[in-house]
């Protein structure tokens, strides 16, 4: 059974590799867009509205019992570790099915106020401790709408075959259309210690290399089916005139035949403050 979804983003950071990848300027752009967002979300909270609905297998039909539903709304930050060496996603689940979580107020203030904590490890506590309130039986850290960006980050390029396979209009944007292959082991994403390939799909503004959407998808370790589905959809945020994550669907399998699935919405994005809370861009004047 798929019991585990581990990020390792470590080892993948540390790993040097020559290029067989195409010239591209719009993934050239993509990369630029992508180092420059993420400098952007640096400190940034976001209101999250999260719903997880849990299935059997399927009957013969093809269709699934819904097994269980569940409301969450928590804060997500968006901040760089240096000891992580990465911008990280941070959850902190404020509400479960209209029942507060205790001593959620002041978890994200805790990672700042101790100066000498390690806080790198406290942000994996705080990421096992959510880990509880996911409905299934697949037990995932993946659930970070950023994630797929870092696969469009410069260095990581070389790792994957990307290629062109069309054009898509998306809202009022003509995005270039990418399909992307994870080439090199070790694999970024483990699942139960072992390798799974990521493949997917990337939707580009070609001229300003903005990304518009993400489409992610996590392979078994046995190649024979998939363990994860995550797309996101990357919008503006006129307040803080930064790209952020708007909505992030999720799909997750597991061996025994149920089906987690998973959609968040974000909103009311403003800067993180430990002095007051937050502070919001029209406070910050």
């Amino acid at each position: 059974m798929v019991r585990n979804f581990l990020v390792a983003i470590a080892v993948c950071v540390c790993v040097t590799v020559l290029s067989a990848q195409r010239d591209d300027e719009v993934l050239r752009r993509a990369g630029a867009f992508v180092l420059a967002a993420s400098s952007q979300l640096i400190g940034v909270i976001a209101d999250e509205a999260y719903q997880q609905k849990l299935y059997g297998p399927p009957y013969l039909s093809g269709s699934r019992p819904r097994i269980s539903q569940r409301e969450i709304r928590a804060e997500a930050l968006f901040l760089w570790l240096p000891a992580a060496i990465e911008w990280m996603f941070v959850r902190n689940i404020l509400n479960v099915d209209n029942r507060p979580v205790a001593e959620s107020g002041d978890r994200l203030d805790r990672l700042f106020k101790d100066a000498n904590g390690d806080r790198l490890a406290y942000v994996r506590q705080l990421q096992e401790e959510n880990a509880r309130f996911d409905l299934g039986p697949v037990v995932r850290t993946l659930g970070d709408p950023t994630f797929a960006l870092r696969y469009l980050e410069p260095e990581s390029q070389p790792r994957f075959s990307f290629n062109r396979i069309g054009v898509e209009r998306l809202g009022s944007t003509r995005a270039t259309v990418f399909s992307f292959t994870e080439r090199r082991r070790p694999y970024i994403v483990k699942v139960d210690s072992m390798d799974g390939q990521s493949t997917g799909t990337m939707w580009i503004d070609a001229a300003q290399g903005a990304v518009l959407r993400t489409s992610l998808r996590v392979m078994l370790p046995s190649g024979r089916g998939t363990a994860a589905i995550i797309t996101v959809d990357f919008e503006k945020d006129g307040r803080l005139d930064i790209w952020a994550p708007s909505r992030m669907s999720e799909q997750y399998n597991s061996m025994s035949g149920e089906m987690t699935t998973g959609t968040a919405s974000y909103m009311n994005f403003r800067r993180f403050d430990t002095s007051v809370r937050v502070v919001t861009p029209e406070a910050q004047h």
